[in-house]
Order: C-alpha cells, then structure tokens, then sequence
C-alpha cells in the first residue's frame, strides 16, 4: 500500500490543476464575503466546498465561476496563484506547473489578473523553489469569437510566463471542432495547445489532434473505448494528463467507484498517462492525494508514480534545457529512494 507519507515524498510535475479551482476554503470564503459574491445557501469555510453536492459538472462550474468572480484585485489573484502553488503544490513536493488560468469569470482585465499571477508566482518561487508556468484557457461554453479575442489578448500581453492555450468547461456543451480558428492563431503565435475531453466521443480526440493540433489531451478516459484511437495515440505518445480522485467524484472518469480501471486501461494499452489533482480543494483532494488514490487502486508501486512523474516531464511545454534538468533531478532522487529502501531492506 502507498502510504500518505510516501505518496507525497514522490516528487511531482503538474499539468493538469486549475487556478480557480485550487483556492482554500477560507479564501474563496473571504474573497466572496470582501467583494459582494454569494455562494449559494452561504456555506461556511467547513461547507463551501461539498463535493456529494455537485449535480452535475455544471453544478460544480457554476460555484467555481462565483469563485472566479471573486477575484477583483490584483492582490487577489497574488495570492490564489501563492496559495495553489504552494498549499496544493510545494508542499506535496510539485517541482513545477503548468497552471490552466481561466479569466472570463473575473471582472478583472486579463493584463490586470496576468500581473497577479505572475507577483504570486515569483512569490512562490522565492519562498518554496517551485517552478510554474501558465496555459490560458478558453470557456468552450461561451463563443468561437469570445476565444478569437481571448487569443488575441493573450498575444498582445505575450509574456514568457505564458506557454499556451487550452479548452475548457463542459464538452457536452462546447464541441472542439468550432474552435479551430482560435487555435489557428494560438499556433501561429507560437502558443502551444492542448484541450480537455471529459465526456465526449472518442472521435473528438481526433478533432483535438488533427484540426486543433494539440500537443496534449486532459482526461480524454474514453480514448479505450476505440482500439484504433487507442493505437494510434499510443504509437505517437500523445499525452493525457489525467486526475483521478476528481473524475471518478465527477463521473466523466468512466470507471465509477474509485477503481479508476480506465487509467489502468490507459496505461496497459502504452499511452502516456500524467496524473494530477485538477480542483483540489474542491474535490477534496491534493496532488499526494491522487498519486495515492491510483497506486493503491491499481496495486502501482513507487516506480510506476516516479513513471507519471517522467511522463509528465516529458509532457509539460519546458525547453530543452529545463526538461534536462527535472529529468536529472528525478533520477538523482530516485536513486537516492533506491538506496534508502535497499538500506531499509538490510537492517
């Protein structure tokens, strides 16, 4: 069994955690309260986040919009950007992220909400060494000309800190195919791109990989269900950055019951499989959390959550030299974990 102990010693690169969805009970709480936002039934710190409650992926956008409406200064984003990347990052030992920012929610200008994130993860860096980067991504429920001029904001405000572009909210509601312009032009800035794909039909991967030319998929659970998508994003090592304790609460996991047998499905079929917490406070969980969750599931030892670890290494949108530098560091600790074990082993 992986212990809480060991499942959170195991170091950790996180593609696949939402801003918005990884503020403290006491801050979403705070910040409603400061800025005249009301949670629905005006749950307390103990209460506001109640995943048994979510309806639906809708019940649960709804409340993480009114977080994202919260946000009003840009102090307020400072500190979620601190906050996620430390409480639900370093503190798990997450060397490095890549965090999806939704900005429509906010009243905020995006430069305004850009600035805050940036001060937060400077900050971040400073006291705790974690590393982070930032993936904008598109509400897929609003319009095609909405994300044009999201894109084109991001373009105009480029700064280093942005890497690239994703797609987000309920698929059901949001096919990816009517979004190709805007990642047209997220490609021809340079942005990189991925997309979530929860609960639509395995063929969106397609659309994802050959009309919006994604480098990653999130979630995508029901690529098994097709053995020749299957295939072929097991012979091109298309990444999937998959959370498991959020979508089996969700139920767009398509395994129900915490068995999490997709992501096994996954990995036994050879595709490249990142685990991450997505909205952890929300779904009450955190980044050692879901490492634990799938490894004690599935009967996976340390070596094959280091193997998420290097995958997602492999996955996030780093250069060159960067990614030389996790790859170093993780074998530095996981020959340091072998001899530890092997020591533990002879006394």
């Amino acid at each position: 069994m992986i212990t809480r102990e060991v499942a959170q010693s195991i170091p950790k690169v996180s593609l696949h955690c939402h801003l918005l969805g990884s503020v403290p009970a006491a801050t979403a709480v705070e910040l409603a309260s400061r800025n005249g936002v009301r949670f629905p039934g005006d749950p307390g710190v103990d209460t506001v986040y109640n995943s048994a409650a979510y309806a639906d992926l809708g019940d649960f956008l709804s409340l993480y919009d009114l977080i994202g409406a919260s946000l009003h200064q840009r102090e307020d984003y400072r500190r979620i950007t601190y906050e996620s990347l430390t409480l639900f990052g370093a503190d798990h030992n997450v060397w490095y992220r890549e965090i999806f920012v939704t900005p429509q929610p906010s009243p905020l200008p995006y430069r305004t909400a850009l600035a805050g994130i940036l001060d937060g993860m400077r900050d971040a860096r400073t006291d705790t060494g974690i590393e982070s980067r930032i993936v904008v991504a598109i509400n897929r429920e609003h319009t095609v000309t909405e994300a044009l001029s999201l894109v084109e904001e991001v373009i105009e405000h480029r700064v280093d800190e942005v890497l690239g572009i994703g797609l987000d909210y309920q698929e059901v509601l949001g096919p990816p195919a009517p979004f190709a312009p805007a990642f047209a032009l997220a490609e021809k800035a340079g942005l990189n791109r991925t997309a979530h794909s929860e609960n639509g039909p395995p063929a969106h991967i397609e659309v994802l990989l050959d009309e919006l030319h994604c480098a990653r998929i999130d979630h995508g659970y029901h690529v098994v269900t097709d053995q020749r998508i299957t295939r072929r994003c097991a012979d091109q090592q298309v990444p999937f950055t998959c959370t498991p304790v959020s979508s089996d609460i969700g139920g767009y996991s398509g395994s129900g019951e915490g068995s999490h047998r997709r992501i096994q499905q996954m990995v036994d079929a050879g595709l490249r499989v990142c685990i991450d917490s997505d909205v952890p406070p929300m779904f009450g969980t955190d980044p050692s959390n879901d490492y634990r969750a799938v490894g004690n599931a599935l009967g996976y030892d340390v070596a094959q959550l280091v193997t998420f670890t290097a995958n997602a290494i492999e996955s996030c949108w780093l250069d060159a030299s960067d990614k030389d530098t996790l790859r170093a560091r993780l074998a530095s600790w996981t020959a340091g974990a072998a001899s530890h074990h092997g020591t533990e082993n002879n006394t």
